[in-house]
């Protein structure tokens, strides 16, 4: 026969709130007291009955992330950190795949929000939080990651890319490089709103007006590199700047499998963080701390469990540009 709470208190030499507190965490004690109480427990062989408890209190201890493609290893490694911080503080971690779908996404949040978890850590393919808010009960508890939206009023976790693509563009331009392409994802993105504009100012900063028809917009996942890379070619361009990790793979993937081979194409893009995109000739590129990111949103979002009268937070790192250096040069 199991042990019961008070039998528990009894033992500990304090109230059974107190023994309630300190396996469910939800009010500070002394390490003292706190020591006692789990001494009884670990003599009594106490288990509590979890599925009254979460019956009673509503909490799934499950938090849900939604992200845009799951085998994007830039997300892979999000979903891993998240869940390693999850994990320690007693959650469990459920993940949507919207494949950037509009519809996918508001099917997955309203799906989740419906009692499956407690909050939401949340990578948008939407433009406005408001179409979010018409899907989630009322104070829903969520994380934004990666992408900020308009007129949301939640915790985000987001990537400054603006020194990092300058940078990035200083050293093409002090290789040669006059013609400079970028090739972007979708347009409405933040991230890739960000970045455009950062390759913007980065050439103004050194003689070059940008030209629109040397940035190209298209689906990371679906779109075809190619077209795209060979307009840019067409237009004179001698390096391609890549938005993100994915078109960065696409485009080292078909440049070292022969393509534009007559051609000098300098290719400056960002490292998929589960592994070396680049061979060690192009010893450079931008990175996020995707890993750091990770862990910063699990700690948000169980925060945010714990307290959801604080004020939300908007915590932004950097992404950084790292170069080994290149032998290439380029007559100016």
């Amino acid at each position: 026969m199991s042990s019961s709470i008070k039998e528990v208190a009894q033992r500990a030499g304090v109230s059974v709130a107190t023994v309630s507190h300190v396996i469910n965490d939800t009010r500070f004690v002394s390490d003292t007291t706190r020591q006692k109480v789990l001494a009884a427990v670990e003599e009594l062989q106490y288990s509590p009955n979890i599925l009254a408890r979460k019956f009673k209190t509503g909490s799934r201890d499950t938090v849900g992330f939604i992200v845009p493609d799951i085998a994007n290893g830039y997300f892979a490694t999000a979903i891993e950190e998240v869940e390693d911080v999850l994990q320690t503080r007693g959650f469990r971690l459920i993940v949507s795949n919207t494949r950037e779908n509009p519809t996918r996404e508001l099917d997955s949040l309203r799906m989740l929000s419906s009692g499956v978890v407690d909050g939401l850590v949340l990578v948008s393919t939407l433009n406005d939080y408001a179409e979010v808010e018409t899907v989630l009960p009322p104070g829903f508890p969520v994380v934004l990651f990666d992408r900020s939206l308009a007129h949301a009023s939640v915790d985000t976790i987001t990537t400054d890319n603006t020194k990092a693509i300058r940078e990035g563009i200083a050293a093409l331009v002090g290789r040669g490089h006059r013609a400079i392409g970028f090739m972007a994802s979708v347009r409405h993105l933040s991230t890739t709103a960000d970045r455009v504009g950062a390759y913007r100012d980065a050439l103004r900063e050194h003689g070059l007006e940008p030209d629109e028809r040397l940035i190209r917009y298209l689906e990371s996942m679906s779109d075809p590199i190619r077209p795209s890379a060979e307009a840019l070619l067409d237009q004179g361009c001698t390096a391609i700047v890549a938005s993100n990790n994915v078109l960065t793979g696409k485009l080292l993937a078909a440049l070292h499998a022969g393509s534009w081979a007559w051609r000098d194409l300098e290719i400056l893009g960002y490292r998929d963080p589960t592994h070396i995109a680049y061979p060690p000739d192009d010893t450079q590129w931008l990175e996020e701390p995707i890993a750091e990111m990770g862990r910063l949103a699990g700690e948000a979002i169980v925060r945010r469990l714990v307290d959801q009268s604080s004020a939300p937070q908007a915590i932004v790192l950097n992404a950084t540009f790292s170069s080994a250096g290149t032998d290439r040069g380029r007559a100016g």
